[in-house]
């Protein structure tokens, strides 16, 4: 594969001693764009639920919780959006041409979407009525996941795009890709669910709408961007077959991971199900409201996701554990904060998406409990997505199938026989990720060793060779 020489410089190869407010500023400058975008997607979604909690409990329910299984089906997108972020930014690291990388990613988004675009529909609705969703429920998130389905595929390649702009370190024109689609959803879905301003009234339906318009527009606005200013990188066209065998080991595991826990967390929401359509709203509520804090970690996971594979890829071990520990520490402080506004402030939250007041309620529960595990989640998310990093995806396969069972579905199913009352599941959900964390900073620890290891012994040959040619021309 050719070498490249980069126009500009991504500025991701950390020196090991640096100052650690210099490795923040490149960590941050990374994530902030990929936070403001989940930023959008959290007003995105909680406007969504806004809107819809004007026509019943049950449809805030029905549209939260096939929000919660379309991540079940987003989880196949992860094969060629991991395999896409991860190779761009290990070829980015160590001077080669990504292209290879983002062509396939693209084949193999289009290749698994198309059968989605059928099925996808009456597999999620089916997965929520054996799941515990009642009928109403099941109804209609029909009229909403129908045109999500009828564009999955433009979602698919869009986000690999996504990927390849991340794994190459420009996460800025992502997030004003993100802007766009975010109010093209908002307007969109505001028009359709009620019909104001003269369009049709399609109520839930209408929500969905809203996703399907602002996919097509996110794809022409990347389109275009690649026309005129050949972003993310100028395409090559070489489909070496290499580099689709590392997306499938790279990408692969991960694709099973989400696709397990998805299914694992929609089974552990059907214990909340169980509980009526009040908990389950209250629930999704939770979950919105939590998202503020999650986007966080979610955007510094990106980030130190290029941030290891790009030093991976330059073989510069010690600077990915330097920028790895202060992006984690910095990570758990921030989400930390927002635990702490949870847990004083869980009350006015809840308002902002409801007034019903044994919704708002439990949503207070879930909110206190869920507070004191914020830190927890940051190590989780870092420690995770510099594994991903490295490559070592089939870690987190590991980690976050195993004790997503172990320490929270397991242990839930048994103590609801005893205790009729959410709160079991919401309390081992937080003890879960506390679990997680200390298992994700272990695996860290040991792969990370190793690397630092083989740097140490490639010093100690350089050093050899060295002190060889000194030898020979004395």
């Amino acid at each position: 594969m050719s070498r490249i020489s980069l126009k500009k410089k991504n500025g991701l190869i950390v020196d090991p001693k640096e100052g650690w407010d210099s490795v923040a500023r490149k960590v941050i400058k990374l994530a902030l764009p990929i936070i403001l975008s989940n930023l959008l997607y959290t007003v995105e979604s909680a406007f969504s639920i806004i809107l819809v909690s004007g026509l019943s409990s049950t449809a805030v329910a029905a549209v939260g919780y096939s929000a919660s299984m379309l991540w079940f089906i987003y989880s196949l997108m992860a094969l060629s959006y991991t395999g896409t972020s991860v190779l761009v930014a290990q070829m980015t690291g160590a001077r080669k041409d990504p292209s290879p990388a983002l062509l396939w990613g693209l084949l193999i988004s289009f290749l698994i979407a198309l059968p989605l675009t059928f099925v996808g529909t009456d597999l999620v609705t089916f997965l929520m009525e054996k799941f515990g969703a009642s009928k109403q429920v099941v109804s209609l998130a029909r009229d909403y996941l129908d045109p999500v389905f009828d564009f999955i595929t433009v979602g698919f390649i869009t986000n690999t795009v996504y990927a390849a702009y991340n794994g190459y370190g420009d996460t800025k024109t992502p997030f004003q890709v993100a802007l766009l689609m975010n109010v093209v959803n908002i307007s969109s879905a505001y028009l359709l669910i009620y019909g104001n301003l003269g369009f049709p009234r399609m109520e839930v339906r209408g929500a969905g709408w809203g996703i399907a318009l602002s996919e097509l527009v996110g794809l022409l606005a990347y389109v275009i961007l690649y026309i005129t200013k050949k972003k993310p990188f100028p395409l090559c066209w070489d489909f070496s077959k290499s580099v689709l065998l590392s997306i499938l080991r790279i990408g692969t595991p991960t694709a099973l991971e989400r696709a397990f826990s998805s299914l694992s967390f929609n089974i552990f929401v059907g214990f909340l199900a169980s509980f009526g359509d009040k908990v389950l709203a209250a629930h999704q509520i939770g979950l919105r409201v939590e998202s503020a804090s999650f986007m966080i970690g979610f955007g510094f996971m990106v980030a130190s996701t290029t941030l290891s594979g790009q030093n991976w890829g330059a073989r510069n071990y010690a600077g990915l554990d330097y920028g790895i520990r202060i992006t984690a520490h910095l990570t758990a402080f921030l989400m930390g904060f927002m635990g702490v506004l949870l847990a004083l402030f869980p009350k006015y939250f809840s308002l902002i998406f409801t007034r019903d007041v044994q919704v708002i309620e439990y949503a207070v529960y879930y909110l206190v409990i869920v507070a004191f595990s914020q830190p927890q989640m940051a190590y989780a998310s870092i420690y995770s997505g510099a594994l991903k990093g490295m490559g070592k995806t089939h870690i987190p396969l590991l980690v976050n199938s195993t004790s997503f069972w172990v320490f929270r579905i397991i242990p839930s199913y048994f103590l609801l026989k005893y205790f009729h009352t959410p709160l079991v599941p919401w309390v081992f959900m937080s003890v879960e990720m506390t679990t997680r964390a200390i298992i994700f900073y272990i695996a860290y620890k040991r792969e990370v060793s190793k690397l630092l290891n083989c740097e140490t012994e490639e010093e100690k040959c350089k050093k050899a060779d060295i002190e060889g040619v000194k030898r020979q021309t004395l």
